[in-house]
């Protein structure tokens, strides 16, 4: 949904080759079109999503222009504002103490507001970074992306560079890849997480998301620009949905030049492509019980309140509030995501003028309806309301559709 007093942003869209093995003719699964509310303006995308015939990895057919993304990250994501961690910091400290020098040089790519750069400065190391969300605390991250940074750092002065979750949203995989590699010392060490496709296709195919990869492309990408890798499927990831994958820097001319596909690699391509298919299908079927749960939810809050006047509290600054909030802003004038994370209260929130409040300020309605986005904590929140003595017309669980109160 969007504002008739807002500017609407749309990209320029490039058709691209396979990001692994450079084939042209790619395989459309399917489209997704979503627009998403920023702080000042509303950022259209269309997506294609196709998959290589040749080698089954899984891309956008059309990609951005990078003036858009650089736009649309700066207005439409947040920085973290303190409060707790979305990830396992301990685990990500370790996986990288393990393999760097005391007080060595890491770059972060993606580092937000400079959260991890911070619990890394305190575990002993040189931590910096770069990202364009803005923020007012992040003193040790330079706003821009990679490519825009890569001045003001020494090349090949990185004992470790890192990225999490940022390899998905990059235009050109080997481009950005290339550019990372430029900072990394001979025989230093890449980090990076990304969500897997292989195990988690709706995450992967998640709002922006440009590039799908699995265990298997992530790894032939990453050996084709001269990594080895050390660690993938036996280390865990930091967030549910993702995979890691720890590779050094062996070869300093592939990293420049890198080799072709591997004959290897395309030879799996056909099983890859089925498989392909079959995720993007199962990820299409679960985002339309997704939507169809949305749409229940916001008329089962519409026969609460036909008039219309009651305040809506959508619990959840989640996928299932960003599907809710719309539908339910177009009946009520009052609609407010609630959420009790200090990192997203008082931010943007997609579709809804209102920012992100905290769920306390459900007291101060006089009449209000809950719609709950907890896939795993509806009933306990549920039970949370009641023990407030919160008086609802309606208590609505939008992750399935029904009314719970």
């Amino acid at each position: 949904m969007t504002s008739t007093d807002r500017p609407l942003r749309q990209a320029i869209w490039s058709t691209a080759a396979c990001d692994l093995c450079g084939c042209e003719a790619l395989e459309v699964l399917g489209e997704r079109h979503i627009t998403v509310r920023g702080r000042s303006a509303d950022f259209a995308m269309d997506f294609t999503d196709a998959a290589c015939p040749q080698c089954g990895f899984v891309q956008a057919l059309n990609r951005p222009d990078e003036a858009f993304l650089m736009d649309y990250y700066r207005d439409a994501h947040i920085g973290h504002r303190g409060g707790e961690l979305h990830f396992n910091a301990e685990k990500r400290v370790a996986t990288v103490a393990s393999r760097v020098p005391a007080g060595g040089r890491i770059i972060e790519i993606g580092a937000n507001d400079g959260a991890f750069c911070a619990e890394l400065a305190r575990a002993g190391f040189d931590a910096f970074g770069f990202d364009p969300v803005e923020a007012d605390e992040a003193a040790s991250v330079e706003k821009g992306f990679l490519e825009a940074g890569v001045a003001s750092v020494a090349p090949k002065s990185a004992d470790a560079v890192i990225a999490y979750y940022v390899l998905e949203h990059v235009i050109n995989a080997g481009e950005w890849l290339r550019s990372a590699l430029a900072l990394l010392k001979d025989g230093g060490v890449l980090v990076l997480e990304v969500p897997d496709y292989s195990t988690h296709p709706q995450d992967s195919l998640n709002v922006e998301h440009l590039l799908h990869f699995t265990p298997e492309s992530l790894r032939e990408l990453l050996e084709q620009h001269g990594l080895s890798v050390e660690q993938a499927g036996d280390i865990g990831p930091t967030v549910a949905y993702g995979q890691a994958i720890v590779a050094r820097l062996t070869d300093r001319a592939l990293a420049e030049t890198p080799r072709p596909a591997s004959a290897g690699f395309l030879a799996g391509g056909a099983k890859r492509l089925a498989a392909a298919r079959a995720s993007y299908a199962e990820a299409k079927a679960d985002r339309d019980r997704r939507q169809q749960a949305a749409e229940d939810a916001a008329r089962l809050a519409s026969e609460a309140d036909p008039s219309g006047d009651a305040s809506v509290f959508i619990w959840g600054a989640n996928e299932y509030a960003e599907r809710a909030a719309p539908l339910v802003a177009q009946a009520f004038a009052k609609t407010f995501v609630a959420d009790k994370s200090p990192s997203k209260i008082g931010t943007p929130f997609p579709g809804l003028t209102a920012p992100i409040v905290h769920p306390d300020e459900a007291a101060q309605a006089d009449q209000r309806i809950f719609l709950l986005c907890s896939p795993n904590w509806n009933a306990q929140i549920a039970a949370e309301i009641s023990a407030a003595g919160w008086d609802a017309l309606a208590v609505i669980d939008a992750v399935s559709g029904e009314r719970l109160a």
